[in-house]
């Protein structure tokens, strides 16, 4: 089969989107299929080029952005050009990007898949009013072209809204997590001592974007949560990677609560230095206050990597976290139930050792192959209609 992979980001651009079409392309290539990935230039890069792996990456100068959302004349042109492939297949959220997917599809009569990897809809009144009214828009015109529409977690598909005769379009196919990169086993030392982190200190860690978009991700609330884990874990660091606009403030909130000298703000790392950041913590936290979270890539990263994970109690994430085996679940926006989850991970050595080789137990049974089985299986469904 030929696919074409459209998607708004794509690396090097840093993201969870990002590195799951970068693995699932790469994986589709190993077993056989051909891949084409049209794209968005937002990282200024080489326009076009072809992969060690053959994969031909093609991005479209990027006109203007407002936020995430994406315009670009020559993603426009370039996508009604796209012919001769069997499958478009994308991946939404992606403004304007995704009307012109469906729009190229009827023209082309290429078959269309989707893969919903969630959709923020929370920021200022300007960006909550046209997210909102684009996300209702979508769905209610846009979605109803789609011939599949894939969903990481089936909790997450049930959770929003769909359209009437789109449910028997849904297929759940699960992230898949990189099983020989991601290890127990590896040593986290050289990020320690980087950072003059104490072996004996415990250390928490988050790994997300933080674009001001993004404060679903509910780092506010972990930093409130840790000023008090702290008073009852000696030593305890917490490591919150990621970069994006809404990073000075969550450093004005770490100062304002006397937090500089036990969090350390990284910034954005990239993905293939991630392992040894991982291999370093004594936990993983996802303490996001609502959705969009459907099915995090570094979830799996974590648990691969042999951590324990205190997280948030929402749809798609309490789908993969398994509660006193794997870590723990707790109420969004509870500070004192944050805190308590954290300080008993950080406390309780044979609990946090047990759920650490369970979690990366339940990480085998995820893989990017898997995840590329099951996508082309329903590329085949359509084909064969």
């Amino acid at each position: 089969m030929k696919i074409l992979q459209i998607t708004g980001f794509y690396p090097p651009s840093l993201g969870g989107i990002q590195l799951f079409v970068q693995s699932l392309c790469k994986s589709l290539v190993e077993i056989g299929q051909h891949v084409d990935v049209l794209t968005i230039n937002t990282e200024n890069v080489v326009q076009d080029e072809i992969t060690p792996q053959g994969i031909k990456i093609l991005r479209c100068k990027l006109d203007f952005n407002y936020h995430r959302g994406l315009f670009s004349h020559e993603f426009f042109n370039r996508m009604l050009a796209s012919k001769g492939y069997d499958i478009y297949h994308v991946h939404i959220p992606f403004p304007y990007g995704h009307e012109a997917a469906v729009l190229s599809s009827k023209l082309n009569n290429i078959p269309i898949v989707a893969t919903h990897h969630g959709q923020s809809l929370h920021g200022n009144i300007i960006y909550t009013a046209i997210a909102g009214s684009y996300s209702i828009f979508s769905r209610a015109i846009s979605f109803r072209f789609l011939d599949r529409i894939v969903f990481l977690t089936k909790s997450y598909a049930q959770s929003i809204w769909l359209p009437d005769g789109l449910r028997n379009k849904i297929r759940i196919v699960p992230t898949g997590a990189d099983l020989d990169t991601f290890l127990p086993a590896r040593n986290g030392y050289q990020i320690r001592q980087k950072f003059g982190i104490p072996n004996s200190s415990p250390l928490l860690i988050f790994v997300g974007h933080l674009g001001r978009t993004n404060r679903y991700k509910g780092i506010d609330y972990l930093i409130r949560a840790f000023k008090k884990v702290l008073k009852e874990v000696e030593e305890v660091k917490l490591l919150i990677i990621g970069g994006g606009d809404w990073l000075p403030e969550l450093k004005s909130l770490s100062g304002e609560l006397e937090l500089n000298n036990a969090i350390i703000f990284t910034g954005p790392i990239e993905n293939h230095h991630l392992p040894q950041y991982y291999a370093a913590a004594d936990a993983f936290v996802l303490p996001s206050i609502r959705g969009p979270e459907n099915s995090p890539v570094v979830l799996f990263e974590a648990m691969a990597s042999g951590l324990p994970v205190i997280a948030t109690d929402l749809p798609g994430v309490n789908e993969i976290v398994r509660p006193e085996e794997t870590g723990l679940l707790v109420e969004p926006r509870n500070i004192p139930e944050l805190k308590t989850a954290l300080v008993r991970v950080l406390s309780d050595p044979d609990f946090q050792s047990s759920a650490g080789k369970k979690a990366r137990v339940l990480a085998e049974s995820y893989s990017w192959h898997q995840c590329a089985h099951d996508m082309e299986n329903i590329y085949g469904e359509l084909l064969n209609e």
